[in-house]
């Protein structure tokens, strides 16, 4: 395996942590303290690399705020300039691991992502229920973020990074003086106190840096599972994991081999998500449900976009968000269901942005013309003439045959 030294010199570097303060900033442009660091970025950034330098940084104090979609989550977020440093950080040491992490790993990976994950594992569902009768290991691992293991962890990364200060640089990102992040086992972060939180175990949900443990953490899985176990059929987003075969007893038997695995190598155990499920009732991954011929999100989701959307209009009638919040809130749930079957959101989609749009109008300001809905043949023939009538901009949506992902594609038109 190779090695790699100086990656210290390589974070520090004056042009590396600008660089690194260009991608934090990025959609934060216009808070407080990103404007006041922008002001005297230079000299900020020489700041940090001297404290890394003399090894007298330190991580902040820790913002704790809680996830409640789709599952209460703990997460805590940093001041800006320990941002900039993770920024740092992962610039340097990710692409290093990045190239030796399996094809079938999609979290949090250029080029990957959740929308490619749902593609693959749709892809290998088709080729299995050609071969007869299949099933599905969906495995999951319990409080993952909350109970990686430290020093687990820093021998992983000491076996490619063979620097001594990069690994003072690391204990002091997972070692905070101000806040613990582990949970026991089996327990979650609302039942913990604070002062009953563990010191050695956990990583922050929302650190840039969490993210590149996490992924590297389970990377030995990945290995083990392609390498030992020998399994073509083996997804991984994140510590969402399928598995698929057609053999439910060997199945049985390789959740067993990876259980084991787990708890001896990583400390880590698998939860009660863990199932094992003919291919024909589906899979959930990544937030949506999947069959070898189309796909659908989870009911939960279904209700938080609905939620959502009825509270963003709400929003922009009261005057308290602006007209191209709402288009950006549109916009990311029309990407969203463009990979999936859903034609009563896609309804409420419809709805929605029809309402936005007249009470735009009637304030008279100005449309900028790129925004269009969702509309499918059929029952929605009737919500496209009612909204053209109000002039609001339709672009139509047609079944050209069975797509790739069984859902609708949308057709070029004009608004």
């Amino acid at each position: 395996m190779k090695t790699y030294k100086n990656i210290f010199v390589q974070v520090v570097a004056f042009d590396n942590l600008m660089l690194a303060h260009y991608h934090a900033s990025k959609g934060k442009k216009h808070r407080d303290e990103v404007l006041i660091f922008e002001q005297r970025k230079a000299e900020y950034c020489i700041i940090l690399g001297n404290r890394l330098v003399k090894q007298t940084y330190k991580v902040g104090s820790y913002r704790i705020f809680w996830i409640r979609r789709p599952v209460l989550r703990m997460a805590m977020a940093l001041h800006y300039p320990d941002r900039v440093v993770q920024w740092g950080i992962y610039q340097v040491v990710f692409p290093i691991f990045d190239k030796g992490f399996i094809s079938d790993s999609y979290a949090c990976r250029k080029g990957k992502g959740a929308h490619a994950a749902l593609d693959q594992l749709q892809y290998w569902m088709r080729q299995a229920d050609r071969g007869g009768p299949a099933y599905t290991l969906k495995l999951d691992v319990s409080k993952y973020f909350y109970r990686i293991d430290h020093e687990i962890l820093l021998k992983i990364l000491n076996r490619k990074i063979a620097d001594p200060r990069m690994m003072w640089l690391f204990r002091v990102i997972l070692h905070s003086d101000q806040t613990k992040f582990g949970l026991p086992e089996g327990m979650s972060a609302d039942e913990v106190p604070p002062e009953c939180r563990l010191e050695d175990t956990g990583v922050p949900i929302g650190n840039l840096t969490s993210q590149m443990f996490a992924n590297i953490y389970l990377d030995v899985l990945d290995q083990y599972v392609k390498h030992t176990l020998h399994i073509h059929w083996y997804i991984r987003y994140m510590d969402d994991i399928i598995i698929i075969g057609h053999d439910k007893q060997e199945l049985a038997h390789i959740r067993d081999e990876i259980a084991a695995f787990l708890r001896r190598e990583l400390n880590l155990a698998l939860n009660h998500k863990t199932s094992i499920q003919p291919l024909k009732q589906g899979v959930e991954f990544v937030g949506v449900r999947v069959w070898p011929t189309h796909r659908r999100l989870r009911h939960t989701t279904i209700r938080g976009i609905k939620l959502r959307l009825s509270q963003v209009l709400a929003q922009y009638e009261a005057n308290e968000i602006t007209a191209e919040s709402v288009e950006r809130t549109i916009g990311s749930y029309r990407g969203v269901l463009s990979h999936c079957e859903c034609m009563a959101l896609k309804h409420k989609l419809n709805k929605t942005y029809g309402k936005f749009y007249i009470i735009k109008k009637e304030r008279g300001e100005q449309n900028n013309g790129n925004q269009s809905i969702f509309l499918c043949e059929g029952r929605e023939k009737s919500a496209e003439q009612e909204l053209q009538r109000e002039g609001v901009p339709v672009q139509g949506w047609q079944r050209p045959g069975v797509c790739g992902h069984g859902s609708c594609k949308a057709a070029a038109a004009d608004p």
